[in-house]
């Protein structure tokens, strides 16, 4: 189990790109993203995102299928090249491998004008983040990085020697102590690729499907580790405070609080479609009041998240000013 852990180290969620300890990727000081970043706000390339996705071509199904057998195909590629989306930053391909597989979070910098009516709250737990990739009788864990790092059977479609027809694709927080997989998000199951649906029957099939095979969420000597689901919440005030408020719906501690668009597809990268907070900076971001334990894990230097995370913000102030200049010219 040591080597376990050791493997993971490196894809925690708190300490990858939701963290609040260091820049985010899409943040970072590469002059290439920098001047990529000032063309517009978090809000507007929401927009281009989800405007993006639209106009995608890419196949998916084949995708899920070549990340289930680990077969990659050159040619096929080039074939198909023509109808696949540009590569770009608001359309972004998944690589031919295991690496950068999962959709990333950033900082939550301008709270969406359609929070309450198009976003979800997912609570996240402390753990290491990971691919689940069940397939040909086996399951197997990668971490972010793309390395693999455990594998064993499992009652998850595929992955164990009753199911070597099928696969599936998870989207899974580890945590060690509990030896329990949390799914926050679902890629494919049971052989049906899901990258191009919404998040909302994303998460309703990832809930609706565990619940059809009970026999995941329970250690055996056929499943050695837990598989379950992590609920979601809507995104008034009144639903966010009751579930910071509320028991936790997992036994470890919370990492952080997770917000999904609720028309955003599944993609291998980091998207403003999918934004990050820890607890304790939901009352200066969203002024909903938090328990005293979540008070209380604000680190001593921390005065608020634009003096905690310079950069975002400085970068944020940039792609403002960029904003309002573009705009004074087009009048």
């Amino acid at each position: 189990m040591d080597d376990l852990i050791n493997a993971f180290a490196g894809s925690q969620v708190t300490y990858q790109p939701n963290s609040t300890a260091a820049e985010h990727p899409k943040f970072s000081h590469s002059a290439s993203y920098k001047a990529k970043s000032t063309k517009s706000s978090q809000e507007a390339r929401r927009r281009k995102f989800l405007e993006a996705q639209k106009e995608k071509r890419y196949d998916f199904a084949s995708h899920a299928r070549r990340l289930a057998t680990n077969e990659w195909d050159d040619n096929e590629d080039e074939n198909s090249a023509a109808n696949e989306m540009e590569v770009d930053e608001f359309a972004i391909k998944p690589p031919r491998s295991y690496k950068d597989q999962l959709m990333l979070s950033e900082w939550l910098v301008e709270v969406p004008s359609d929070l309450e009516s198009l976003w979800y709250l997912v609570l996240c737990p402390v753990g290491k983040r990971c691919l689940v990739v069940a397939s040909r009788g086996r399951t197997k864990v990668f971490t972010k990085s793309g390395y693999q790092v455990t594998s064993f059977q499992s009652h998850i479609p595929g992955g164990n020697k009753n199911g070597h027809s099928a696969y599936s694709l998870l989207d899974c927080v580890f945590n060690e102590l509990d030896k329990t997989y949390y799914i926050l998000d679902v890629m494919c199951w049971n052989s049906y690729p899901c990258f191009d649906s919404e998040t909302e029957f994303r998460f309703y099939w990832k809930q609706s499907k565990i619940d059809e095979c009970p026999e995941v969420t329970k250690i055996s000597d056929t499943n050695p580790y837990k598989f379950l689901p992590l609920p979601y919440f809507n995104c008034d005030a009144k639903s966010i405070k009751e579930a910071l408020w509320s028991p936790l719906p997992f036994a470890s501690k919370l990492d952080g609080l997770l917000f999904y668009h609720k028309r955003t597809h599944y993609i291998s990268a980091t998207t403003p479609l999918v934004v990050w907070l820890k607890g304790y900076m939901v009352p200066e971001m969203l002024n909903i009041d938090i328990p005293t334990s979540l008070s209380e894990e604000r680190p001593a230097s921390y005065l608020t998240l634009q003096q905690h995370i310079p950069e975002v913000f400085a970068q944020h102030a940039k792609r403002k000013e960029e904003e309002e200049k573009n705009m004074l010219f087009e009048d």
